[in-house]
């Protein structure tokens, strides 16, 4: 009896701790959100390890002072960021996240809403989650 216990004590802990971590990645999703919608577009990069990479259909930036740039683009021309989660999953010091973004922007004086997949590798770094990979690719509506 008290191993089923110990066993049931055991995976309460792995769950609420996985609840734990998926919560605090939803957190740098919103904060990362309210970055942009406020315009401080460049901050964005602080949610990036050092060596982060973003990979898109026509892009590949590497390295923090390269996705400053990266977010610089939008600068100016932001409107509104969405992200939406399809799962969140913990591989020890890694967690993987899936999920849709919504970004609206000005182009060509016009609003313009980009959908798009992403795949997010989120690891510890100063003690905080951050995305060390970035992957997007268009959404087919």
């Amino acid at each position: 009896m008290n191993y089923v216990i110990t066993v049931l004590f055991c995976l309460l802990s792995l769950v609420v701790s996985a609840q734990g971590i998926s919560e605090e990645i939803l957190q740098q999703n919103r904060n990362m959100e309210a970055a942009y919608n406020s315009g401080a577009v460049t901050s964005i990069a602080d949610y990036y390890t050092k060596k982060a990479t973003i990979v898109g259909p026509r892009t590949e930036v590497k390295g923090k002072d390269a996705i400053i740039a990266y977010w610089k683009g939008l600068e100016g021309k932001h409107v509104n960021w969405k992200l939406e989660n399809l799962s969140i999953t913990e591989y020890g010091n890694v967690v993987v996240q899936q999920g849709v973004s919504h970004l609206t922007h000005m182009y060509q004086g016009k609003e313009h809403t980009s959908v798009v997949r992403f795949t997010l590798v989120w690891v510890q770094e100063d003690g905080q989650w951050k995305i060390n990979i970035d992957h997007y690719s268009p959404k087919k509506l």
